[in-house]
């Protein structure tokens, strides 16, 4: 019985997901990363929360070459993941450093970005000790692609007067940076004119 009880430890070994950006609309491959000091490690457990408008592809998650075990990914609430690695042989994870997870995820078209956290994380050595892990965040980004909010020239995610003086420097022939025509022809002519430009205006005062 007492080889079954699993005894915490202190904190040395951390679990980190890096900042990212992300297309709104699109699909992308992050990497969950353990850093280890300890090389008896043999199984895990990780909480991973992701911001509404983005998710976790629980069917192709996949575990790196540097751990032979099986990874099982439940979803116990939405955007709330749980990331079990385990080895029936006691497998032990290779490395120091490196991913460990390959994790893809799908950001909704409306995806305005947000904050990721990894939480509740542990490992398990091979003589059933319990390691714990610190909790981390994570920032994620988002970027539109052209085209997809009309009036939001310089493809920040919003319609306002930075977007309507843009607009205007483009229409009398300037060469602003950073200026995408797709969002500013708000009537599809083929032309960005004042025409436009009064329509951007109507959107940044509405907040429509």
């Amino acid at each position: 019985m007492a080889l079954l009880c699993m005894a915490n430890i202190a904190k040395a070994e951390s679990v980190v997901i890096e900042d990212f950006t992300i297309t709104c609309g699109e699909s992308m491959t992050i990497t969950l990363d353990l850093n280890n000091s300890r090389s008896d490690l043999t199984a895990f457990e990780f909480t991973l929360t992701l911001p509404e408008g983005l998710t976790l592809d629980t069917e192709n998650c996949l575990l790196t070459d540097r751990y032979p075990g099986a990874l099982v990914v439940g979803t116990p609430e939405e955007n709330v993941y749980k990331l079990c690695g385990f080895s029936a042989n006691l497998d032990v994870i290779s490395g120091h450093s490196g991913a460990l997870i390959e994790l893809p995820v799908t950001a909704s078209k409306t995806f305005r970005g947000g904050k990721a956290t990894l939480e509740e994380g542990y490992l398990i050595t091979t003589n059933r000790q319990r390691v714990e892990v610190a909790d981390s965040e994570i920032n994620v980004g988002f970027q539109l692609t052209p085209g997809t909010l009309l009036g939001d020239v310089n493809n920040d995610g919003y319609v306002n007067l930075t977007d309507v003086m843009l607009t205007v420097n483009y229409a009398i022939g300037q060469n602003p940076a950073n200026f995408y025509v797709e969002n500013a022809d708000m009537n599809s002519d083929g032309q960005v004119t004042v025409t436009d430009v009064v329509m951007i205006v109507n959107i940044a005062v509405s907040g429509n």
